[in-house]
């Protein structure tokens, strides 16, 4: 918060001691730690959150990207190939996607929120990382018309008595729609899976996050829509987060 006030680079903010700034970024500053203070994130704060390899604009409009939602670009990077048509459903600000776009640029990206202020913000991140990308508003499928190679998707999955047990910054200021996934939690990636082979090419592939101990309700949701070349990916602390499934042909 403090480089940010002051306007100056992270490594110089720790010569503070020696720093001298203006009456107004003092101002500032105090503002920023007095919302700290009272619980709303840093990210929200400064409008800015590292994903992966870039820093993204973020606001109250948007989940809060989290480090473990990286595992997605983890295990989808090396699957990218040129011209390969891929679909953020649910993007948010974009992280996702659009740090599948840096790691290859040639693919053709899609970006699609329910949230017209989530697109807008997403639109804002495309231009300062200089993504070529289209912009689709959509609750999940209810818009999209074309079909893709990967679909990626980080979907609303915590569940109701969880929701109850989060951290009060987190239900104080982030978006519900995007974290409340019903009573198991799975509400709404159950719709996704119910549509999403219709949106699939052949050999298709499509990507999601889920949360910690729901994998063992899921396997029993691949079984029931056919999908059998199931993958599950597990986080830096050991729980499976994150599960590639590969269309049937």
């Amino acid at each position: 918060m403090f480089s940010k006030a002051f306007e100056i680079s992270l490594a110089k903010s720790y010569e503070y001691h020696s720093y001298e700034g203006s009456n107004e970024n003092a101002s500032l500053f105090s503002e920023m730690v007095s919302l700290r203070a009272v619980g709303v994130p840093t990210s929200y704060i400064v409008c800015s959150r590292s994903f992966w390899q870039n820093d993204f604009y973020v606001d109250r409009t948007v989940l809060d990207p989290r480090p473990e939602s990286e595992l997605i670009i983890d295990v989808t990077k090396d699957l990218l190939f040129d011209g390969m048509r891929v679909l953020d459903l649910g993007c948010g600000s974009g992280c996702i996607g659009l740090s599948l776009y840096k790691e290859n640029s040639n693919i053709t990206l899609f970006l699609a929120d329910f949230s017209k202020k989530a697109l807008s913000l997403a639109k804002k991140n495309a231009e300062e990382l200089k993504a070529d990308c289209e912009f689709i508003h959509s609750d999940l499928f209810s818009n999209i018309h074309n079909k893709f190679d990967l679909i990626v998707s980080n979907l609303p999955y915590v569940a109701k008595d969880d929701f109850r047990n989060l951290q009060r910054e987190i239900i104080l200021h982030e978006p519900h729609e995007a974290l409340y996934g019903g009573r198991s939690g799975l509400r709404i990636i159950k719709l996704f899976l119910d549509g999403v082979n219709r949106y699939l090419n052949k050999n298709g592939i499509f990507v999601i996050e889920f949360g910690k101990g729901q994998d063992f309700l899921l396997r029993e949701e691949f079984l029931r829509f056919n999908f059998n070349k199931v993958f599950f990916y597990k986080d830096l602390n050991n729980v499976n987060r994150v599960v590639c499934v590969k269309k049937d042909t």
